[in-house]
């Protein structure tokens, strides 16, 4: 025994956290049917649930007997249910009896005793009641089920002894909803519509330990679950109201890095689970949609730029996405899954009434942020002191140059001080229009069952004439031909328009929103368009480009999902798939020749189109079996084929003999045809089995063996293992008896992925057929193929703890991996005699490792008022392990180093004395001229932790959630902040440029000296460094913290939902991107990497409305 209160010593130590937050508490242990119940201030509603668990008595009462029951504060000790029960019903007036094990508790002037059976139709029945049996899915009687009018407190009523009950309804022609609640059972809702007979059977409530999460080729019990699992549902991913589902994932699951590589409405997200496994191989997981695994990411052309396939997939026909971040858990998918699996499971329809549900939201988004710069009259001042002191320096006269042509501007004799402001904001962004629309119907008999639905989304952009729509639809079916046969099949369709702008340079408008000089503007006095900025300055008018330039994509996706699974044996099923994800992309740009980028050649069109094939079999075999309710055994085995074929076509032309003429064949002038094909093809065999004893201890061995077309001859194939094992260690007897623990489980997984994301015929000799000589055609090599090359190997360990306590109202999830990718997809450095200068090869290795803390608890659980808590946060670090034959460095990368980590010269502020830049030679002291040997390695551009809380606050009919995410560690090279603190007359700079730049001797500040180019006596770099990015003041800190999301929603009374003949009703009302706090100077500190003119990011604030039927 001594030995035992250790271990809970122990465990009251570790999880001294969630005690503190516990306010109650219950102890009791069962011996010859005594039991110690201990009772704090509580209800007798709270009584009977405490009293309940222990004894597995039931109750049947009458809510408006025990309402009146006052609070009650009791302890006994080594009782009988009787002496409990005589105990808490003393002085209130009622009495109980006991049946086996049900007690009725009853007025004292009543009869304490069950009811007899339900009245038979042919009695007299009063057209007032609606009667009823209530069983489970047996058919066994379930006494003491409670029956009320939803949305009507105090008039319900509970089902007798052998399940039957009878409920009054004042008219049984409204729309009346009864809802049925039985301990350990689901609610269930069924409307009246004008029936006096309603049977139900009620289905066991999912223990959240037994609710099921979907992993690779099948599901699983939450509590089996040995490896590293995130699940997220579709009441989450609700309450950001998002039109993406991967904005709608940011920041709720630990591991898990979710950022958008543009603000371009349906852009694509990248999203790193665990780190960066690779240098030059993709680094994307798999997505997985109802068994199909799809195309994804971006894609990105000569016209669109990041635009997003899965952009099209409706988040409202999602139920629950499972992401798999060990080794263990993806590697059922072998050579695809080395950066972890996001399976995306949709609805499906269930047997009963249809079902019909209507949603409509609608808002409005703004720029998240506009970075502070220079008024005209500021820019003027400071470039007129740029020349003059230029003209210090070298002798020469462009101040008074500069001074005549500001004057001739009319900005006054000092050349600046009636200098006008144009807000380049303004022209180029606007506040703009979202709005979002869904219809579904559900239902379905017992052989027979079905979900459809209809979407569509319009999100216009915050830069003018941008914007992205969506189409989609959605039909899921599922058929029983036979008891033992079954067909299924889930299709989504989707069309979505992108329409989009340059992002090329000066032609960038959310660079040139900030380059633009305030003191120009886009039109003459008569509203026209310049057709060059006004004065010369600036090549690009942006507002007349966006007007009249076109930059659209129309994309068509359908994914079909179809199986026929066929029931063997008892346990034994066979599932035969045959997938479809098919997209069709047509392109086209249109350079207005009134514009900049037009007028050259009179006007260009581009055409382009393409389309993405990619099918998919599969044929699995599934045993599932539990012996003595002991031993559990579960077994998956298979084969899967794929093909992939892309093919594209293009044109493009120039010379239109009108603007109105948009077609590529109103072109007079073609300029070059295009046209590209390739195919790739993977296969597998796979097998899964898992071993549960006890429900204590659970195997799980994987394999899979997979081919790719992607590789030579000697390296098709490769084999991916994984092992995981976990330990229930709460059904062990030394736990057996800590009441407040439900659940401790340790968890252990090793397992290997495979990537062979590269091109799809890296490993082949290619030939350049676009060649001559000496005026003949011909052909040359244009790359060297490499047989040996193969499979980028990814070894995964994991270590995790898993722990729930006071009945589930804290539980948390902790991880410790380590991630070794081996034999890295890269290019080998070949000597130039051989007539290339590289060699696709496998060489190298990267590190990947962290914590992952997943933190959940119910703060408070009150009969009107809840109050939960989702806390995530992961610690990462990532470096290189090895380079080429034993290199240090090589290129960009250095080994110790992290992939994103830079090579830069080091800033080291201004020389109070006379102004110049300074910098850091390799020793640490001052120079003014560093040269490459100086330059030092950054820090990784990733963060070394990231995560997000959300709190979910329901009183009443309302509930609102507000959701923060936060990151630290992680830099960007800020690109444009090179012109935006750099010393050239033609842009426009940072606002605290005017008022920090150095101006006499002693002035201790970070801006130079003003100087035209920012060349300086004796510092032959430019200060800017704009011609090479590797200056670290260009790099900014992205640490930040957000108010990511608000969401209010107010469910409507039911009483008013009976007069609009609806099941019921919620309004609600979203705000994202709320607040921000960082370092960062930019648009937006989220974004990936590097900002060089990225489409900036919105806020946004929408209402919407949600009906079912």
């Amino acid at each position: 025994m001594k030995k035992n209160k250790g271990y809970k010593n122990l465990f009251v130590f570790f999880l001294l956290y969630a005690l503190i937050l516990c306010t109650g508490q219950l102890s009791a242990q069962t011996q010859r049917e005594v039991y110690n119940v201990k009772l704090n201030n509580v209800t007798f509603k709270e009584a009977m649930v405490q009293i309940t668990s222990q004894s597995n008595y039931f109750f049947v009462y009458e809510d408006l007997d025990v309402l009146k029951i006052p609070r009650m504060t009791k302890e006994f000790r080594s009782s009988t249910i009787s002496q409990i029960m005589e105990g808490c019903l003393e002085g209130t007036g009622l009495t109980f009896s006991i049946d086996k094990k049900v007690i009725y508790i009853k007025k004292i002037t009543e009869k304490a005793t069950p009811s007899k059976d339900q009245k038979k139709p042919d009695e007299k029945i009063d057209s007032l009641f609606v009667y009823g049996k209530i069983t489970d899915l047996n058919n066994e009687p379930l006494p003491g089920a409670s029956v009320e009018i939803k949305g009507e407190k105090g008039k319900g009523v509970i089902s007798d002894f052998d399940g039957n009950y009878k409920i009054r309804v004042e008219d049984i022609a409204k729309q009346n909803t009864l809802v049925f609640n039985f301990l350990g059972m689901r609610p269930q809702e069924i409307a009246i519509n004008g029936q006096r007979f309603i049977n139900v059977a009620l289905r066991e409530a999912e223990n959240e330990l037994e609710q099921i999460v979907v992993v690779g080729y099948g599901v699983t019990r939450k509590k089996d679950i040995a490896g590293s699992i995130e699940n997220i549902t579709a009441e989450s991913l609700a309450k950001t109201n998002s039109s993406n589902f991967q904005r709608a994932l940011q920041g709720k699951m630990s591991g898990v890095q979710i950022t958008s590589t543009s603000g371009i409405p349906g852009s694509s997200f990248s999203i790193n689970i665990r780190g960066r496994g690779s240098i030059n191989a993709d680094t994307q997981p798999l997505y997985i949609i109802d068994g199909v695994q799809v195309t994804n990411g971006a894609q990105t052309t000569n016209i669109l730029t990041n635009a997003d396939v899965l952009a099209g997939l409706n988040p409202e026909d999602i139920e629950s996405i499972s992401v798999l971040k060990d080794g263990a858990s993806a590697s059922i998918y072998g050579a695809q899954a080395a950066n972890g699996v996001v399976i995306i499971t949709t609805k499906k329809g269930a047997s009963g009434k249809t079902k019909v549900s209507v949603t409509a939201t609608a808002g409005v988004q703004d720029i998240i942020r506009r970075v502070p710069l220079l008024n005209g009259k500021q820019w003027a001042e400071f470039a007129l002191l740029e020349y003059k002191n230029y003209d210090e320096y070298n002798g020469t006269n462009m101040y008074n140059e500069k001074l005549d042509l500001f004057k001739s501007f009319g900005w006054g004799d000092d050349g600046y001080s009636n200098a006008p402001t144009t807000n380049w904001y303004d022209e180029i962004f606007r506040r703009a229009l979202v709005q979002n629309y869904q219809v579904s119907l559900s239902g379905g008999g017992d052989n027979t069952k079905f979900y459809t639905s209809l979407g569509y989304n319009k999100t216009d952009g915050i830069i003018k004439h941008t914007g992205f729509s969506r189409i989609s639809g959605r039909l899921n079916l599922s058929h029983a031909i036979t008891p033992w046969l079954t067909f299924n099949t889930n299709n989504t369709f989707s069309g979505t328009t992108h329409n989009q702008s340059s992002t090329v340079g000066a032609a960038n408008p959310s660079r040139t929103a900030m380059f633009l000089l305030p003191g120009v503007s886009p039109r003459d006095s008569e509203g026209n368009y310049y057709s060059d900025l006004q004065y010369g300055y600036f090549l690009y008018n942006i507002p007349q480009m966006l007007e009249l330039n076109e930059y659209i994509g129309k994309t068509n996706n359908l994914i079909s999902a179809n199986d026929l699974t066929f029931k063997i044996l008892k346990g034994l099923e066979f599932k035969s798939s045959y997938n479809l994800d098919l997209t069709w992309l047509n392109e086209h740009q249109f350079s207005d020749p009134r514009t900049r980028l037009g007028s050259r050649v009179n006007g260009v069109i581009i055409a382009n189109s393409s389309d993405v094939n990619k099918f998919q079999s599969e044929q699995v075999l599934t045993y599932n079996t539990t012996i003595k309710d002991i031993h559990r055994i579960s077994a998956v085995a298979g084969f899967s084929y794929s093909s992939y074929k892309y093919h594209m076509i293009g044109a493009e032309a120039n010379g239109v003999s009108s603007p109105d003429l948009t077609l590529l064949s109103s072109a007079a002038t073609p300029i070059s045809t295009m046209e590209e094909y390739s195919e790739w093809k993977m296969a597998g065999f796979f097998g899964r089995a898992s071993y549960t004893f006890k429900d204590k201890y659970i195997l799980t061995g994987t394999i899979r063996y997979d081919g790719s077309s992607r590789f030579g001859a000697d390296n098709k194939w490769g084999t991916f293992p994984s092992v995981s094992f976990a330990w229930r260690m709460k059904e062990e007897k030394f736990l057996k008896d800590v009441e407040w623990l439900n659940d401790l489980k340790l968890r252990a997984s090793y397992g290997i992925t495979g990537n062979a994301s590269i091109g799809n015929y890296v490993s082949q000799r290619l030939y350049d057929a676009n060649s001559s000589y000496n005026g003949s055609s011909g052909i040359i090599p244009s790359s060297i193929g490499n047989q040996k090359l193969t499979w980028e190997k990814k070894h995964s360990k994991n270590v995790g703890l898993t722990a729930g306590i006071f009945g589930g109202r804290i539980s948390a999830n902790v991880d410790m991996y380590m991630d070794d990718t081996k034999d890295l997809l890269y290019y080998r450095i070949i000597p130039q005699t051989t007539g290339f200068s590289i060699i696709p090869s496998n060489m190298g290795g990267v590190r990947n490792q962290g914590i992952d803390i997943q933190l959940n608890t119910v703060n408070v659980d009150g009969e009107n008022f809840k109050w939960e808590t989702s806390f995530n946060i992961s610690l990462a670090k990532n470096f290189i392990t090895e380079l080429q034959d034993g290199l240090e460095e090589l290129g960009q990368y250095k080994v110790g180093k992290p992939i994103t980590a830079e090579y830069v010269y080091q800033w080291a502020g201004v020389n109070s004395s006379d102004g110049r830049p300074m910098y850091y030679d390799k020793d640490g002291y001052i120079t003014y001229n560093p040269t490459l040997e100086d330059r030092v390695w950054t820090k990784g551009l990733d963060p070394t932790f990231f995560g997000g809380m959300e709190n979910t606050i329901s009183w009443k009919n309302f509930t609102l959630s507000f959701f923060f995410q936060f990151q630290r560690g992680a830099l960007k090279y800020w690109s444009d902040k090179a012109v935006l603190i750099g010393q050239a007359a033609d842009n426009n700079l940072l606002a605290d440029i005017y008022n920090s730049y150095w101006r006499k001797p002693g002035d201790n500040t970070w801006v130079p000296k003003p100087v035209i180019d920012g060349l300086y006596p004796g510092n032959p770099m430019k200060y800017d460094n704009n011609s090479d990015p590797s200056m670290s003041l260009i790099y900014e800190s992205t640490d930040f913290i957000k108010l990511k999301n608000i969401n209010l929603s107010y469910n409507i009374p039911q009483k008013l939902v009976k007069k609009l003949r609806i099941s019921d009703a919620q309004i609600y009302a979203n705000a994202y991107n709320v607040w921000t706090t960082t370092p960062y100077q930019g648009y937006d500190p989220e974004s990936v990497g590097s900002d060089r003119g990225l489409y900036p990011q919105s806020k946004s604030l929408s209402i919407g409305i949600k009906i079912n039927f």
